[in-house]
């Protein structure tokens, strides 16, 4: 996937990539806690949302957790992670059905969700995810437009 189509979004600095992965230290590889915690925030805040996903959300919950949680490790890595999350955005986009308007309220259930079982949760942390996610969002959506424009049969030339 090309980075070109991306808006101007720069990683965070890595203050606040420290306080993103410290918000997680405490959260166990592979734990669903997150996760829970995040579908629950979504579908309360967007029920109409709930009908994306399947009945178990088992399966989900736990590439939810890996997928956040291999994102935070990797900030670090900004090209290989901003591939990665184009190519989940894409993902999301035809699996799913994710359109541009659900960001948002992915976002702030996700945030609310660490800041659940986050034991060391602080405003800063609260700023610092906002961040990060926005950056994150602007490769993932970047990830789903190509996506979309293949799936119509006009692939965008850069």
């Amino acid at each position: 996937m090309s980075h070109r189509s991306l808006p101007h979004v720069s990683l965070p600095s890595q203050e606040v990539v420290e306080l993103v992965r410290q918000s997680c230290a405490d959260i166990p590889e592979g734990s669903t806690l997150l996760a829970g915690s995040f579908y629950r925030n979504l579908f309360k805040m967007v029920p109409e949302l709930r009908e994306m996903f399947a009945d178990d959300l088992g399966p989900q919950q736990q590439r939810m957790a890996d997928a956040l949680l291999a994102v935070v490790r990797y900030l670090d890595t900004p090209d290989e992670i901003a591939e990665y999350l184009q190519e989940l955005g894409a993902q999301h986009h035809r699996q799913l059905g994710v359109r541009p308007e659900h960001y948002p309220h992915v976002g702030r259930a996700l945030i609310r969700a660490v800041s659940e079982v986050s034991p060391g949760w602080t405003s800063s942390m609260s700023s610092s995810w906002v961040l990060v996610y926005r950056w994150v969002t602007a490769h993932m959506l970047a990830g789903a437009e190509e996506a979309a424009s293949v799936s119509s049969g006009h692939r965008r030339t850069h």
